[in-house]
């Protein structure tokens, strides 16, 4: 595995940046629908992860109505 120096971590939030950018543009979504997504990753890596849902009610997005 590569060491996570500067420059990986750099890298990954280039890519994962990348991703959510395809996806919006691949299936139309927002913000927070790519944060959902995001988050659901997280799980399937690790299901005991303790997950605070308010991340996915980022600033501006109070009002919205979202279903899960």
């Amino acid at each position: 595995m590569q060491e996570w120096t500067d420059e990986f971590i750099t890298n990954a939030q280039h890519e994962l940046l990348s991703l959510v950018q395809d996806w919006k543009y691949d299936y139309g979504t927002d913000d927070r629908d790519c944060a959902a997504m995001l988050l659901w990753m997280v799980l399937r890596l690790h299901p005991e992860a303790d997950i605070d849902a308010s991340l996915l009610n980022p600033h501006g997005f109070e009002g919205k109505n979202h279903a899960l």
